[in-house]
């Protein structure tokens, strides 16, 4: 038996993987990345442990699966627009099926690292968000111009001091100004990507946004 599940922790900290239950550390996860489990669960010292690879073990407790609707962004090693990196971005069903893919970006230009410090404008934590209303995607020439005309708010599962996340596009990703990136939201760098992205909202109503490092 194997299913797919996610690094959950409470401070959106690495998860250490070991080499057998309650073994050696042999490397880290960051939050929210995604994991094959294979087979049943070994109970030892205080932990649940499960495996994820040959010789790859991590506990159980902190990892979550994820049934519904939802976006996975996954941090690549492509940049554009003189330093933005990349985050491939699968709109995945209820089914599992991936319906679409596009890119989002995070950030400013030399600001890429995520930060749980306010107004850093870096990306925040890698981990599990939700979004607040889904199926929502708020529409409006109220919007500030840098949120593309689009907003849908989503809100950190995790203990973080940053806030006011959400998913909206980018105007300036490729002009070259000093608006490039965002404070710290993820966005969508071109208008056929952010119409995906809103159709995919609308029509499926996604409840999870996954964000981690690939």
């Amino acid at each position: 038996m194997s299913y797919t599940a996610y690094v959950s922790t409470k401070n959106a900290d690495s998860l250490s993987v070991r080499n057998a239950p309650l073994g050696d550390k042999i490397d880290f996860l960051s939050n929210g990345s995604e994991v094959t489990v294979r087979g049943e669960s070994v109970a030892k010292g205080d932990w649940n442990w499960v495996e994820i690879g040959d010789n790859r073990w991590v506990a159980s407790e902190f990892l979550t699966t994820i049934k519904n609707t939802k976006v996975i962004a996954t941090r690549s090693q492509e940049t554009i627009a003189g330093g933005l990196r990349v985050y491939k971005t699968r709109l995945v069903d209820r089914s599992g099926n991936v319906v679409d893919r596009v890119r989002l970006i995070c950030g400013r230009i030399n600001k890429q690292t995520p930060s749980h410090t306010p107004d850093s404008q870096t990306p925040p934590p890698f981990g599990i968000y939700t979004f607040d209303t889904p199926g929502w995607v708020y529409e409006g020439e109220d919007l500030k111009p840098e949120f593309g005309g689009v907003w849908s708010p989503i809100t950190p599962s995790f203990r973080t001091n940053r806030s006011g996340i959400g998913v909206h596009y980018d105007p300036s990703t490729f002009k070259g100004n000093y608006n490039v990136g965002t404070a710290g939201c993820f966005a969508t760098p071109t208008v056929n990507e952010r119409n995906i992205m809103t159709k995919f909202i609308r029509t499926h109503k996604p409840k999870h946004f996954i964000f981690y490092e690939g």
